[in-house]
């Protein structure tokens, strides 16, 4: 059932931002929220949306702005859903995130005493990401061409530059609009394009998902492409879906990437931090934790959601036994070729589940467990499952901090607590944020 129309223009002063970047007002006993404003900011908004104790509006004017505003320089900003803190300097967005990180870990993690330090910047604040993913949609009647969405929708946003990615993923996306302004049976098939590269080599990866296509459509694609990005190393075709999908290759889909000295390989389906310039600090900020840790034996550390081994293999080659745990075929294949290509032998690895991998596991078989688990954090048997097997150290890295608050808050309550918190600013621009927590058991 739609939420009732509020339609109604109010007055009100901004108190705080929220979890998602919206302002928090109250007009009268009537929370509202609003997007684009900033904290002390007397603004004009108009409720849109009203619902059970709050009403969701849509911000007019700044009738008296903040210090701390800037013009945001994305001629889509407001209307893309990908950026929500355009409109603040970049010694702003640090604190405000901060400020929301240290206010959810009270409320949900009850952590009311916790201080929680300045996040650690990203290097830069644009063209930091090393990745990207495009919807392909026709915009206002147009020929299709790569798309992000609006906020909570599904409605297209036409994108000619993100300032969020590098000159070379920009010009990739201008080569491949320009080919799908074309037309042809590749082009009117498409429904998404994936981007990855490598900043370490500048080399591009690109893997398209249509719908249908022959072998020789596929081959005339690629040429065409490949003769307008003259940085790509490889690209892939997957058509259909499941079972029935099919896919066709070219070139290498395996790309390069030097972080806390080891080279990882990644393939265009393996996740990676999409700010490897900032995750170069975030890996050599667990390394240091873990470093601490140490005596006289090596310590055994097992790694859940290991991806392509981001944090397990640096911490192998300081001479920490490890054992990497990743459902991902092609990521945990990643891992054992970056493992061989480092000489990184003191490593097992785990194809399955976390939690199938800490069932079989006996209680204290490691002293340290290190997860990255997706957004929605830890299952509950996956929390009770780390909690039976007792490690003296957790480290748990979260991009969700209500998540990592609930989680830390079911850890505190077995015993641990919490003995050292990091954020990292990995994605200027937007709300989010990456917590680094160490949380210490037994003795």
């Amino acid at each position: 059932m739609p939420a009732p129309v509020a339609d109604k223009t109010v007055l009100v002063q901004i108190e705080k931002l929220i979890h998602g970047g919206a302002g928090l007002a109250h007009d009268g006993s009537l929370a509202v929220f609003v997007p684009g404003v900033l904290p002390g900011e007397s603004v004009s908004v108009h409720l849109e949306r009203q619902r059970k104790g709050f009403a969701e509006g849509r911000l007019l004017d700044v009738v008296s702005p903040s210090s701390d505003r800037v013009e945001a320089p994305c001629p889509v900003y407001g209307q893309c859903g990908g950026c929500q803190l355009q409109h603040a300097t970049a010694a702003a967005q640090l604190t405000l995130k901060r400020n929301v990180l240290a206010e959810t870990l009270a409320r949900v993690g009850g952590l009311t005493d916790l201080i929680v330090p300045p996040l650690v910047p990203s290097p830069e604040v644009f063209g930091y990401r090393n990745r990207a993913r495009f919807a392909v949609a026709a915009v206002a009647g147009q020929p299709p061409e790569l798309a992000y969405y609006e906020e909570k929708s599904h409605r297209p946003v036409r994108i000619e530059t993100c300032l969020l990615l590098p000159p070379a993923l920009n010009d990739a996306v201008r080569a491949i609009n320009d080919l799908l302004a074309v037309g042809g049976a590749i082009a009117s098939n498409l429904r998404e394009v994936r981007l990855g590269m490598s900043f370490t080599s500048g080399e591009l990866v690109v893997q398209y998902l249509g719908e249908h296509a022959t072998r020789r459509q596929a081959e005339a694609w690629f040429a065409a492409v490949r003769s307008n990005i003259p940085n790509l190393k490889g690209q892939s075709l997957i058509v259909g879906r499941g079972e029935h999908s099919r896919r066709w290759t070219d070139g290498n889909l395996t790309l390069a990437e030097a972080v806390a000295g080891v080279t990882f390989l990644f393939g265009e389906r393996s996740f990676t931090q999409a700010n490897f310039k900032l995750n170069e600090t975030l890996v050599r900020t667990v390394m240091d934790w873990v470093t601490a840790m140490r005596g006289s034996e090596p310590l055994r550390v097992l790694e859940l959601y290991a991806g392509v081994g981001n944090f397990g293999l640096p911490i192998a080659r300081e001479g920490a036994l490890v054992t990497l745990v990743e459902g991902h075929r092609t990521a945990l294949t990643n891992a054992r070729e970056t493992a061989k290509l480092n000489r990184i032998r003191n490593c097992r690895f785990r194809s399955d589940s976390a939690e199938a991998i800490m069932r079989i596991s006996k209680p204290e078989e490691y002293d340290v467990i290190v997860l990255d688990p997706p957004r929605s954090g830890l299952s509950k048997e996956g929390l009770a499952e780390l909690l039976r097997l007792r490690p003296r150290w957790i480290l748990y890295l979260s991009c969700d901090p209500p998540t990592v608050a609930r989680d830390v808050r079911g850890m505190r309550t077995a015993g641990y607590h919490v003995s050292r918190i990091q954020g990292f600013d990995m994605f200027p621009q937007t709300m989010h944020v990456e917590t680094l927590v160490e949380l210490t058991g037994r003795v």
